[in-house]
């Protein structure tokens, strides 16, 4: 689905491109990228989300989804998540991006984030229950929801694959 606001004026406009990508033997995954033309000339192309949703704000959805494949869970789903959570030793945690990946309110991710290091202080050797394992049971409840997420942008936008 190409959407453009190149009626209004043919030398300065912006477009945005929908689509369900497909590569190679890869699951399909959405892919939300414009590109701004001014004067005649690209000026910018990519993935600019602010300004594509400033145009086309009826794309929310599919910005939201954009690299999440085709059932809706986001790229690298619960690894992602892990790392933004901080359970790497490469990130302290940041529920703002957190909640951005895993599409959930800011709030639910910092009340995970709080629950899963208080779990990780007070594991007192009990193995049974992990600060990771918290996290996985979160990401996995998501699951339905997210592909409800995609069946619903996919069916607004009737978007269809494509295949590289």
């Amino acid at each position: 689905m190409k959407l453009t606001t190149r009626n209004q004026d043919p030398k300065n406009y912006i477009e945005a491109t929908a689509i369900l990508n497909k590569i190679g033997n890869q699951k399909p995954y959405f892919s939300l990228t414009g590109r701004i033309v001014e004067g005649g000339r690209e000026s910018v192309s990519g993935a600019i989300h602010k300004e594509i949703l400033a145009a086309f704000p009826e794309l929310a959805d599919i910005a939201a989804l954009h690299l999440s494949d085709i059932d809706g869970i986001p790229m690298h789903s619960f690894e992602n998540g892990r790392y933004w959570a901080g359970f790497t030793k490469w990130e302290q945690g940041s529920s703002r991006i957190l909640a951005d990946h895993w599409r959930i309110a800011q709030n639910d991710a910092a009340e995970l984030l709080h629950d899963s290091l208080m779990a990780k202080l007070w594991q007192d050797g009990d193995e049974n229950t992990t600060p990771t394992d918290l996290l996985k049971e979160f990401h996995d409840r998501q699951i339905p929801r997210w592909k409800q997420e995609a069946d619903a942008a996919i069916k607004k936008h009737k978007l269809t694959l494509v295949a590289d």
